[in-house]
């Protein structure tokens, strides 16, 4: 071994030259017993501690103060003769291996850079927000008239308020934070929030979180999230905003003018309520079903001649048939799955055929009415849960009209 640089000696080995420690580590090294060890170079101590009891030695300059990184000796079973992998600075007790070392010199450079970090985040929060006022601040839409507000428009309005607005009725909450569902089904929210938007009745609202919105690589905003961004009312009020939202959230509607645009909404509600009902008792039983014009035009005509409660009593029995004939090997699973829409379309078929008395599921747990359901048949044709009871005609929305004297 040739001579090394040694940090000061101390402790059992104080009484050691340089040359005699080199010594004595290259002995260590080369295997010579323990105890013969102790006993040439005087040294008193337990013979297992004579590894411990050897000076650091210097392998380079600490980064952080003027004194050196060293690496203690090896143990003799190894090859190496440092514990290069361990190297620390004998004065501040900077540490390299260490990710956050604990030296007082690191902690000064994490905080600073912590800090920096922090004006620059800041900097770039700043920066986008300005970016989301340029591009989509409130001064940018031309408001819509309330007047020019269509009856479809105004139960759209009514429904997402009701569910999203805000306590101080200034903005509109993520859709997708709304504890109630919208509507029975994703699209059909999707579709609304969507139509709301391309008319300018609903804008986002610049206070939104900035991850709600998608920035390109010059951190210029250029789409954002529909169910993650707040929105604004962009309306401008026959009188006071407070007394817009009071009659958008309790509508008064001539249902006599208004037949037309309330069939059409309970036919919507009707198909997705049917949807996600088929949706959740396809994937219950392990299938994974995609929904194409088939499947659409089949629900659809049910709902011509059924409730949305007989549909699902169809829905629920088509199901079952379907996985017995897949558990008894009688199909394989997909054959099976494809089974289940041709099984609705044929009950429903029979059932007209043969006047079936179509008994009336119930919704389930996991499907509560939504909030648009809530708003066209209690608050608006006053007679709850009639839409799920029978089929969404216009004869039925006459009788439930003429019933409540509407």
């Amino acid at each position: 071994m040739n001579k090394l640089l040694v940090v000061q000696t101390c402790g059992t080995t104080s009484h050691l030259s340089e040359d005699q420690l080199v010594d004595l580590i290259n002995k260590y090294k080369r295997g010579d017993r323990l105890e013969k060890l102790l006993d040439e170079f005087s040294i008193n101590i337990r013979p297992t501690m004579l590894v411990r009891s050897f000076p650091l030695v210097r392998v380079s300059k600490c980064p952080n103060c003027p004194a050196d990184l060293a690496c203690s000796i090896a143990n003799k079973s190894s090859k190496l003769l440092l514990n290069n992998h361990k190297a620390e600075c004998w004065n501040c007790g900077h540490k390299p291996y260490i990710y956050n070392c604990p030296c007082s010199a690191c902690i000064a450079i994490r905080r600073k850079e912590e800090v920096q970090t922090e004006i620059k985040m800041k900097n770039d929060i700043k920066l986008k927000k300005e970016a989301i006022e340029k591009e989509y601040g409130f001064e940018r839409y031309e408001k819509i008239e309330e007047d020019s507000l269509s009856i479809k428009e105004k139960i759209f309005l009514c429904t997402i308020l009701r569910c999203c607005l805000s306590e101080d009725g200034q903005y509109i909450n993520p859709i997708g934070s709304s504890l109630e569902p919208v509507t029975p089904h994703q699209e059909l929210t999707t579709k609304i929030i969507k139509h709301l938007i391309k008319n300018k009745i609903l804008v986002p609202s610049t206070d939104s979180d900035i991850d709600a919105f998608v920035f390109d690589e010059n951190n210029k905003p250029n789409s954002y999230y529909t169910y993650d961004v707040k929105y604004v009312l962009n309306i401008n009020a026959n009188d006071k905003f407070s007394l817009l939202i009071e009659r958008l959230l309790y509508l008064e509607i001539d249902v006599h003018e208004s037949y037309e645009t309330l069939l059409d909404i309970w036919k919507d509600l009707a198909f997705y309520e049917v949807l996600s009902y088929f949706l959740h008792q396809m994937n219950d039983v392990g299938y994974e079903p995609s929904i194409g014009e088939v499947t659409k035009t089949t629900f659809s005509k049910l709902l011509e001649n059924f409730s949305v409660g007989q549909v699902f009593n169809i829905i629920f029995r088509a199901v079952a048939n379907s996985t017995r004939a897949y558990q008894s090997g009688e199909y394989a699973k997909k054959h099976a799955m494809n089974m289940v829409v041709t099984s609705c379309r044929n009950q429903g078929e029979r059932a007209i055929a043969e006047q079936w008395d179509l008994k009336l599921y119930n919704r389930i747990r996991q499907l509560p009415e939504s909030e648009l359901s809530k708003m066209l048949f209690t608050a608006i044709l006053q007679q709850p849960h009639i839409g799920f009871r029978v089929s969404p005609t216009l004869e039925n929305l006459l009788e439930i009209a003429k019933s409540n004297n509407l």
